[in-house]
């Protein structure tokens, strides 16, 4: 999936963004509480009682293993749509540090041409 270095060089880029920092923090706690709070649900699922003597007779012995395997697919299912949502949510965090990258270099650019025309006007005034 991700290797560290580039999650490494992510954070490393975020280092004059505060903000963005913790909006990022933020976007990986919620999504952690999210995870959870799903995994809190089907524990509950899981120590549920047992059904009662009629719904057994109406259902097979293997049914109710199946259920069991059933409702792991579909956790698990759960948990890789979400992990997909957070790798587009990376994706998009880091093109937005790409951009704002870039427009940094540019301002920084621009300001050095101000700085270099006013030490050139200040030599001639000098002179």
């Amino acid at each position: 999936m991700l290797e560290a270095g580039f999650l490494k060089e992510i954070y490393d880029s975020l280092s004059g963004f505060p903000v963005l920092q913790a909006a990022v923090g933020a976007l990986i706690v919620i999504f952690g509480l999210r995870l959870m709070l799903k995994a809190d649900k089907a524990k509950d699922a899981a120590a549920a009682p047992p059904p009662s003597a009629g719904a057994t007779l109406a259902a097979p012995d293997g049914a109710m293993h199946l259920q069991g395997t059933v409702a792991y697919i579909d956790m698990t299912r759960e948990i890789r749509d979400i992990l997909r949502e957070c790798v587009e949510l990376q994706r998009r965090i880091a093109e937005c540090v790409r951009i704002m990258r870039e427009e940094s270099k540019k301002q920084t650019d621009v300001l050095e041409r101000i700085e270099r025309e006013q030490d050139v006007q200040g030599r001639s005034r000098h002179s």
